[in-house]
This record gives structure tokens, C-alpha cells and sequence, in this order.
């Protein structure tokens, strides 16, 4: 089985060494939990791998998406990645509009193919390899009927798969649900499913992963604390769990 690293150190070991090559895996949690850094380290470890990815964002501009980025992750090359054209950044943020005579099915349907053609685009153009939508939330915030939701998603994830890339899909669990993603939906159709949270531990938060699917992958069913540098993002080994956590 074909794997792709994930940039994340430490978790590759945790799915048989990486995300399965061509799959699309849900990164989610509530926000601040580090879903968007997450999907930028897998970006970044294909430039390092000399795979062009693209990142498209529904919330953010290019311009945030790099500050961002360059200035949680300061050892890294990012935006040079970007200027070179390893990385693509696509901004696709809904226009505010009326929604009283809108027929929302119509609008989901626009956006969801406006999305893809906008990646095809990229992909074909750079010859990418991977591919991030940051987030789906935005997506979701539109989906009421469960039918159409379903429906929406799976064409989203069907033509991400056409384009034989591996993706990498966030989504934000609003505070209290017991969902793993907004709509309660996409996590079913995703071949993987990484969920991060925030624990207390003693008198302090820790941010922790857990793998809570993925398909064809023997895969840890752990709690695994994590940490975010200046490096990148660390899961912890065992016998650095005492000292991160000052049990």
C-alpha cells in the first residue's frame, strides 16, 4: 500500500507510515485545536518531497493563510514555497448575499463545482500531488437537508479522487456536539478521520490527537498529546508525555 507523509512527526509511524496515497482524510476539531496547521504541514512536507500541492481556503485570504503559517512555523521555508509556485493558495470564499429568494440547493451546487473546477485547475497547472480545503465548515453551514448534504460531499470527495491527489479536508466541531464535523456527515464518506482536541491536564490545557478512522491502515486508537514549534508539529513519544505534561 502506496503511503504519503503527513509532515507531522510522529504521527506516520502511528498509520503505517503515512496517509494512504490517493485517499481524503478529515482533519477536525473545535477551533484553536490546530486543524489548519495540521493541513499546512502536509503541504509543506510535499514541497520538502518535491510534490506541488494546493491549499484552498473558504474563510481566509492567501495572504493570511502565509502570515499565519510562516509565523507559527518560523523555521520554515513557506513562503518561499509559495513564491517558487510549490505551493498554491486559492481564496473561495462565499459572497455575502440575500438569502430569501436564494434556492440554497442551487447555491450549495455552484459553490461545491466552483470548488472543484478551481482545484482541477491548480492541479493540472502545477502537476500537484496533494490538495487541502480548508475548511468544509463553510460548506456545511449550508447543508440542512441530509440528503443534499450527503449528496454535495460525496461529489466533492469523488472529484478529489478523480484527480488522483491526496487530500487533506478540516472541518470545526462546534463547542458541546458530539460530532466530528459540523454536518455529521462527511466524516463517513473520508477514508480517514483525524480528530484533535484540548485536555486539562493538571492546571493546564494540552492540545491531543486521536485516529479515529482510517481505512486500509492498522492505525493507533491512542490518545496522543502533540505540540506545536517552530519546527512543526511533534506527537509525543511515551516517555516525553511526563515531562511536556509536568506529572
Amino acid at each position: 500500500m502506496e503511503r504519503v507523509l503527513t509532515g507531522v512527526n510522529g504521527l506516520d509511524e502511528l498509520i503505517e507510515g503515512g496517509y494512504v496515497k490517493n485517499s481524503v482524510v478529515l482533519i477536525t476539531g473545535k477551533t484553536g485545536t490546530g486543524k489548519t496547521l495540521f493541513s499546512s504541514s502536509f503541504l509543506y512536507q510535499g514541497y520538502l518531497s518535491g510534490e506541488p500541492g494546493v491549499y484552498i481556503t473558504t474563510e481566509e485570504t492567501e495572504e493570511d493563510v502565509v502570515l499565519d503559517v510562516q509565523s507559527t512555523f518560523s523555521a520554515w521555508d513557506f513562503t518561499k514555497a509559495v513564491e517558487e509556485g510549490m505551493i498554491k493558495i486559492i481564496s473561495l470564499r462565499p459572497s455575502l448575499m440575500e438569502t430569501e429568494n436564494v434556492d440554497m440547493n442551487k447555491f450549495l451546487k455552484l459553490y461545491i463545482y466552483s470548488l472543484v473546477e478551481k482545484a482541477r485547475s491548480a492541479v493540472e497547472s502545477m502537476n500537484a500531488k496533494r490538495v487541502v480545503i480548508d475548511s468544509v465548515s463553510m460548506v456545511e453551514l449550508f447543508l440542512k437537508d441530509p440528503y443534499v448534504a450527503r449528496v454535495g460531499l460525496a461529489l466533492l470527495i469523488d472529484e478529489l479522487k478523480r484527480m488522483k491527489v491526496t487530500s487533506v479536508l478540516t472541518s470545526t466541531i462546534e463547542e458541546g456536539s458530539e460530532r466530528l464535523s459540523g454536518s455529521g456527515i462527511i466524516e463517513f464518506l473520508v477514508d480517514g478521520v483525524l480528530k484533535l482536541d484540548f485536555v486539562p491536564v493538571t492546571e493546564e490545557f494540552q492540545r491531543t490527537l486521536v485516529i479515529r478512522k482510517m481505512r486500509r491502515t492498522n492505525h493507533s486508537t491512542l490518545i496522543h498529546p502533540f505540540r506545536i514549534t517552530s519546527f512543526g508539529i511533534e506527537v509525543l513519544k511515551p516517555e516525553e508525555i511526563d515531562k511536556e505534561f509536568k506529572i
